[in-house]
C-alpha cells in the first residue's frame, strides 16, 4: 500500500504488519480463486475487477480513487475489500485504474468470510487483518487533511416537536440535518419543510440577519452544529456544502413561486 501523501511515521510499520498479515492468512484460504489480469485501464471495474469479490494483488499496483481523486496504491501483496456502495453508477463510487499491467486473484466475499471465521487461527488474523488496515486507512486520511481545515463541529439532538431554530434569535450556527424530518415556520404558519441532508441557517449567516423562520421537528432530529466564525471555513474544506446551500435556496425560492402563483388566483 503506497500513500501518496506524507504519512505518519507508524505508517510503515503498520504497512509491514499488514503484509506479513496477509500472507499468513492466504495460507489458510482453501477456496480457488479467480485469476485476473488486467493492462493499462481507467477503469478495472469494467475490466472485470467485480466488486462482490476480495481481491488479492499478486503483482503489479492499482491506483484506487473517490470522485475522481486518487487516494493510495495497491501493490503486490494487498488485500483489497469491497465497497459497501453496490450501484455501479454510484458519483461517490471507489474506482480502480492502472498504469502498468496487474494480476489479481479474486474470492467470493462470503464463501471466503465463512471458511476464514470457522477456523480459530484464521479468525485471529482476519480481525487483526482488518484492525490493522483500519489503522492504515485513518492515518492516510489524516495525511490527506490539511492542518488549518479543521472545523470543530457539535451534535445536538431533538425530539419531536423541539425547536431547533426559532424566528428571531442571532444566529450563531448553521446546522446540517442527517437524521429525521423538520417543519419550517413563519409566524407560526408553516410553510415548508426540511430532511435529512439539508442545511438550515446558512442564509441568515450569510446576510446578517435575524433568524427568519422557525424550524421544529417533526420526528426525532439529529444535527451537526457548525459555530458561524467556523462556517466560511467549513465551505472552504467542503465543496459538497456549497451544492447543498445552493440547491436549499433553488427549493426555497421554486416553494416561494408557488406561493406567490397561489395567492394569486
Amino acid at each position: 500500500m503506497i500513500s501518496i501523501a506524507e504519512p505518519t511515521s507508524g505508517f510503515p510499520t503498520l504497512v509491514r504488519q499488514y503484509k506479513r498479515l496477509v500472507i499468513e492468512l492466504t495460507r489458510h484460504i482453501e477456496l480457488d480463486g479467480t485469476p485476473l489480469h488486467l493492462g493499462p485501464t481507467d477503469d478495472a471495474t469494467r475490466a472485470g475487477m467485480t466488486p462482490d469479490r476480495i481481491w488479492l494483488v499478486k503483482g503489479g499496483m492499482l491506483n484506487m480513487s473517490c470522485q475522481q481523486r486518487k487516494l493510495f496504491t495497491w501493490d503486490e501483496g494487498d488485500l483489497i475489500l469491497p465497497d459497501a456502495v453496490e450501484e455501479p453508477r454510484a458519483r461517490d463510487r471507489i474506482t480502480f485504474h492502472a498504469d502498468a499491467a496487474v494480476l489479481l486473484v479474486g474470492y467470493e466475499t462470503l464463501p471466503l468470510v465463512r471458511s476464514l471465521l470457522a477456523n480459530e487461527d484464521s479468525a485471529r488474523l482476519w480481525t487483526q487483518l482488518l484492525i490493522t488496515q483500519q489503522s492504515i486507512l485513518l492515518r492516510l486520511l489524516a495525511a490527506h487533511i490539511e492542518e488549518d481545515l479543521h472545523p470543530t463541529p457539535g451534535f445536538a439532538y431533538f425530539q419531536p416537536g423541539d425547536i431547533i431554530i426559532q424566528q428571531g434569535d442571532e444566529p450563531r450556527h448553521v446546522y446540517s440535518l442527517f437524521e429525521g424530518e423538520a417543519d419550517v415556520l413563519v409566524d407560526g404558519v408553516e410553510v415548508g419543510s426540511v430532511k435529512e441532508g439539508e442545511v438550515l441557517g446558512a442564509l441568515a449567516l450569510l446576510t446578517h440577519q435575524p433568524r427568519t423562520a422557525t424550524v421544529r421537528a417533526r420526528s426525532r432530529c439529529a444535527v451537526v452544529k457548525v459555530p458561524k466564525d467556523q462556517f466560511r471555513q467549513l465551505i472552504r474544506s467542503n465543496p459538497a456544502m456549497i451544492q447543498g446551500l445552493l440547491t436549499d435556496m433553488a427549493r426555497q425560492i421554486v416553494q416561494l413561486n408557488s406561493q406567490v402563483v397561489a395567492l394569486k388566483y
